[in-house]
């Protein structure tokens, strides 16, 4: 039994994690249905490579107990016991994380959400919403631990490292290293699929390679200038979107001398998880449930097929603010917290606009107060006011206390629907259908926005000022769920929102064209007619430069490594963009003729699209290039002087 002390401490430690695997597999997710539609085409497949892993470990830790005397048996255990943990614990939150958004836990992950804790209302609606599988989580790290623990204190490590290395120890260190060699190659002649592998691996394998990639960065690729010009910059230029404006200063003043009523207020919606299909105002039952969202759809300009840059909320929040797109490998804001960049709002605050910003969810939950304190002139939050009638009410007082000689820059952050979609308990019990406690979060969101509403309208600024509303991301659906092992992480599901401009010189209209969150940013300053020098990616889609019919620019959103651009009536996916160039395309859906008789689980994905294979590869090639050089611009520090 000495020989294979180490073979037995990693097969504990695999145990732990096959226990780890059936529960994220075996049971269903907080939105509903299980992780994948067959558990049986990755449970094993991660096994075998979290096998591979704990024996590879394991070898190292026989080499070294080979080498350590005296005291050093027991530091070597505390240290083989430590890392167990820290690989149980860590594997855990990897797969909460999985289940919850589809998401591995990278280090861009843990500088993000590195104070999720303060936001302790939030913490505890989510860990209510799966308060089960968190448990459950938390008892399988606790019994392994205990068993490991148990298993150290009863054998002595002095005494089996000191046995005569013989035929029997051999065979011992044998099946150790064909077991760590075999598991840890598993993902490359065992039915190899890199889309599962970048599902499967271990989450050290993520976090290493989280570093590695730091190296490739610096590389703009061998395609920059094709990659450049997809995304719309100009590659002869060292800051490639940067637009400098000559008359800055000269506009500036010209607007700050306007008098009040022909300088309007801005009031920017950003509602959490809107789903772009369920709360599409074009189809008459979701305007009859939000009467307040259809009354500023209909009434302005309404963009039916608008997509956020990325996902979560923080990804969101870069598109509305910035006006660039997702970070290709990471989260933007948090993983290059030192970018230079220009927000909306430091614009305008230029132009002579008071800003400021009420927020639904902690700041530090995401890590974005920095970002906050650095936008706006004031920011808000209290968890007194995190349901969004709350919300409501609270923007009413600061509206009433705003300057008197200054136009407002107002950004409201609504909470309600994130889920689990918990509502204040005077609005009753939470339906057990989720896909109805969404809806009812939704009603909820829309009554906050009627308070909004009544305000401005009774209020002496009624006819100066200009509503802009958008979701900060998408949210995936029972079924949406299941397509992530194919389609990636960046599809519809994730992405798709709504834009709506309502205000004084706004016709209304709805434009089906694919538009993007990023176009929020350039589309105020083509509204305001201000000329101020600017970064933003997006396009004016309100003032002089608006698209030509048909002249819309293609949509790009990014997420750890996945990939979507919609161009047109089409939607083109390409998970591990900055390896792969092999697209997948799809039909989108520019008018709601999908099953709307179910708001919510009514939509799915767009039909695949047969397409010459000539023209697919170099797509996929386009967009890899965009890709890579978007990543390098970022990295490079790029973006303005």
């Amino acid at each position: 039994m000495l020989r294979y002390y180490w073979f037995f401490f990693a097969l504990i430690l695999a145990l732990g994690r096959f226990a780890q695997l059936c529960a994220l597999y075996m049971m269903d997710t907080p939105l509903g249905g299980p992780l994948v539609s067959n558990f049986n085409r990755f449970l094993w497949y991660a096994l075998y490579s979290e096998i591979g892993l704990v024996m590879a470990v394991a070898l190292v830790f026989w080499g070294v107990s080979k080498i350590v005397r005296g005291k050093g048996y027991t530091v070597v255990k505390v240290v083989s016991l430590v890392l167990a943990f820290l690989y149980l614990v860590l594997s855990a939150t990897n797969d909460e994380i999985m289940r919850w958004i589809s998401q591995r836990l990278t280090l861009s992950y843990i500088r993000t959400y590195i104070f999720a804790f303060t936001d302790t209302g939030l913490v505890s609606t989510i860990f209510a919403g799966s308060a089960f599988h968190f448990v459950l989580s938390a008892l399988i790290v606790v019994a392994f631990m205990v068993a490991l623990i148990l298993y150290v204190k009863k054998y002595d490590l002095a005494e089996a490292s000191s046995l005569p290395f013989d035929k029997k120890s051999a065979g011992a260190v044998a099946l150790i290293f064909v077991l760590a060699v075999v598991g840890c190659t598993s993902h490359l002649w065992f039915n190899p699929s890199s889309r599962r592998w970048d599902r499967i691996r271990p989450v050290a394998y993520t976090l290493v390679e989280n570093v590695f990639e730091t190296f490739e960065m610096s590389d703009p690729g061998e395609h920059y200038r094709e990659g450049i010009i997809a995304l719309g910059g100009n590659p002869d230029q060292k800051y490639p979107f940067w637009k400098e404006a000559k008359d800055e200063k000269a506009s500036m003043e010209f607007f700050k001398a306007k008098p009040m009523e022909e300088r309007p207020d801005i009031i920017v919606l950003t509602i959490e998880s809107l789903r772009g299909w369920a709360l599409d105002m074009r189809i008459e039952e979701s305007c009859n449930r939000f009467r307040n969202l259809c009354k500023l759809a209909r009434g302005g300009a309404y963009y039916p097929n608008t997509h956020s840059v990325g996902f979560p909320s923080i990804e969101g929040l870069l598109g509305i603010m910035q006006g660039v797109f997702s970070f290709p490998q990471g989260i933007f804001l948090n993983s290059y917290p030192n970018t230079k960049m220009r927000s909306i709002s430091e614009i305008l605050s230029e132009a002579g606009y008071y800003t400021e910003v009420l927020i639904g969810s902690e700041p530090n939950f995401d890590n974005s107060l920095v970002w906050f304190q650095k936008w706006f002139d004031f920011y808000e939050y209290n968890a007194e006011n995190e349901n969004d009638v709350a919300l409501a009410k609270r923007f009413v007082e600061l509206y009433r206390e705003r300057p008197a000689d200054k136009p407002l820059f107002f950004h409201w952050m609504s909470r309600s629907m994130h889920t689990t979609f918990d509502l204040p308990p005077d609005m009753g019990p939470k339906p057990e259908d989720l896909d109805e406690a969404y809806l009812k979060a939704t009603a909820y969101m829309d009554s906050s926005l009627g308070i909004i509403l009544d305000e401005v309208e009774n209020g002496t600024r009624a006819r100066n000022t200009l509503f802009v509303l958008t979701g900060d991301h998408s949210l995936l659906n029972g079924k949406q769920s299941l397509l992530t092992e194919k389609l990636g992480q960046i599809f519809d599901g994730f992405t798709w929102v709504s834009l709506i401009f309502n205000g004084p010189g706004i016709e209304p209209a709805v434009i089906e064209n694919p538009v993007s969150q990023a176009d929020l940013a350039p589309s105020l300053l083509g509204y305001l007619d201000i000329s101020a020098s600017n970064h933003f990616m997006g396009v004016d889609l309100l003032g002089k430069g608006m698209p030509a019919v048909g002249a819309f620019p293609p949509v790009f959103s990014f997420r750890f490594g996945d990939m979507a651009m919609r161009r047109d009536s089409l939607t083109y996916l390409l998970p591990q963009c900055t390896i792969s160039d092999s697209v997948m395309v799809f039909k989108s859906y520019l008018k709601p003729t999908w099953n709307t008789s179910s708001l919510v689980a009514g939509y799915g994905t767009g039909m695949p699209f047969a397409m010459d294979a000539a023209m697919k590869s170099e797509i996929g090639r386009t967009m890899q290039a965009a890709a890579i050089a978007w990543r390098y611009i970022v990295y490079s520090n790029l973006l303005m002087p």
